[in-house]
């Protein structure tokens, strides 16, 4: 099966798609859709690269392309220009780009018209940079080469006169390694404390036994973040990030220490996260993971979260640095049944835990296969049933799924039944049950519309689904 990476690689360089205007068509249910009293509709296709999306009114909504390009659609329809076009100081290779949105309302006055409503745009993109000024202190010399710098940025735009203005820049980590493409993060969300949550990648990939084994050893991957004791101090990548909206450190500062950048981290030991969303009823928030070719993950994240990586993924020890590889070695097979010992007796003494203030905790849900979990969406309406209401949806990349869970009475775990109550999925056929949607290729984002229906976003396609009711 391929990795997420390869099947991005691919897309990035055979996706040739030629803007043809939105318009709005019903598809057959039974072929994406489960559930045969809904149905998908078509909102607008022609997207080159469609990453994210976020609503900034009825019939409204936004939606990035990962080269550069903020395209608006209104009433189904594709606006003519972008909004925003920053395509010459974005650098898209591989996983990087244009990446996240994140939209609440801001201080000024605030009405029913959508194109007047004062609202505050967040976006998070990978920024070109020459001057080494711009780069936060802990991103060292040997890391980021002064001739072609490249740095995570959040901005805060303004929406004004139907254009995004006055960036004012929030946050940069550095991208560790020049020559690092994959491992970015990028998603972001506004929590119920109105501060900003941005997911980092660790900023590294091994697809061999031996890059794996360089990297874990002595490489970038060594890092107390990723649960090294004795690794380089944290640098802003491998977890999730939280910052008010004026950039300055949140209300859970200071939740793993005080020194910068340590004290923006809400959770750590994350590989790369492209899903994150909190919980309308509970307030908690949860993420994806993504796995090397086994683990990936669906998480309950408390403050001081530690998902555990790289000494664990999924349920699964890593004792052997070859396990990370992409394609393991003749004969072998993926995740725990590589290594000769996988049973740790003393597991929690191999986590970094600052001091106590950070905890491991395993998995809600895991894939012991590739599955290339994306978005994560908390559905708080009733518009598709009463059965979906508050439920999560979760989306993947390689096969185009959309999975439905039901939560558990507190809402910490996922009701799971029959050969999930182990929380484990060995096989495709073990999911049949929560398989919601189907058939739509590489999803990369999904929300839910002020119309109360379920979007879907999907960068195979370069198309804006929506599912509703199919009596409507």
């Amino acid at each position: 099966m391929k990795t997420v990476q390869q099947i991005i690689f691919v897309i990035l360089l055979s996706l040739t798609l030629v803007y043809i205007g939105g318009h709005y068509l019903s598809v057959n249910a039974e072929e994406f859709i489960t559930n045969d009293d809904l149905k998908l509709e078509l909102v607008a296709e022609g997207f080159k690269s469609p990453i994210s999306m976020g609503f900034i009114g009825q019939n409204d909504l936004l939606v990035l392309e990962k080269e550069g390009k903020v395209q608006r659609v209104i009433d189904k329809k594709i606006l003519p220009y972008p909004i925003l076009d920053i395509t010459s100081i974005i650098n898209s290779a591989g996983e990087r780009g244009l990446l996240g949105i994140a939209i609440s309302e801001g201080n000024g006055s605030d009405n029913d018209n959508r194109y007047n409503k004062d609202l505050d745009i967040y976006l998070l993109y990978t920024e070109k940079t020459t001057n080494s000024e711009f780069v936060n202190n802990y991103c060292s010399p040997e890391n980021c080469k002064s001739n072609d710098l490249v740095v995570n940025s959040l901005y805060k735009y303004k929406f004004k006169n139907d254009k995004l203005v006055n960036p004012e820049l929030l946050l940069r980590t550095p991208v560790d390694r020049n020559s690092s493409l994959f491992h970015i993060g990028g998603v972001i969300t506004v929590g119920p404390d109105k501060n900003v949550y941005v997911t980092v990648g660790d900023g590294n990939i091994c697809v061999s036994p031996e890059d794996c084994e360089n990297l874990l050893s002595e490489g970038a991957l060594r890092s107390q973040t990723t649960n090294f004791e004795n690794g380089i101090r944290p640098s802003g990548n491998g977890g999730i990030l939280s910052v008010n909206v004026n950039g300055e450190i949140s209300n859970y500062d200071n939740i793993l220490g005080y020194d910068y950048p340590l004290n923006l981290y809400y959770a750590y030991g994350i590989r790369n996260s492209f899903g994150i969303d909190f919980d309308p009823i509970t307030g908690y928030l949860w993420d994806t993971e993504n796995g090397p070719a086994f683990g990936d993950e669906i998480n309950l994240v408390k403050p001081g979260f530690n998902s555990g990586w790289a000494k664990k993924q999924g349920v699964w020890s890593i004792v052997n640095p070859s396990q990370l590889a992409v394609d393991p070695p003749p004969g072998k097979e993926r995740g725990y049944h590589l290594s000769d010992n996988p049973q740790i007796t003393n597991e929690s003494e191999r986590f970094v835990n600052f001091n106590g203030n950070g905890k491991y905790s395993d998995p809600e849900f895991t894939w012991n296969y590739t599955v290339g979990v994306t978005s994560i969406e908390f559905f708080n309406s009733d518009k598709l049933g009463k059965e979906y209401k508050n439920d999560l949806f979760v989306g993947t990349f390689n096969d185009g799924l959309i999975y439905n869970f039901n939560l558990n009475n507190d809402r910490t775990q996922l009701a799971l039944n029959g050969e999930l109550q182990d929380k484990v999925a060995e096989t495709n056929e073990q999911l049949q049950d929560v398989i919601f949607g189907k058939n739509m290729e590489s999803i990369t984002d999904l929300e839910t519309g002020p119309d109360g229906y379920l979007y879907v976003l999907s960068i195979g396609e370069g198309k804006l689904w929506r599912i509703v009711p199919a009596y409507s």
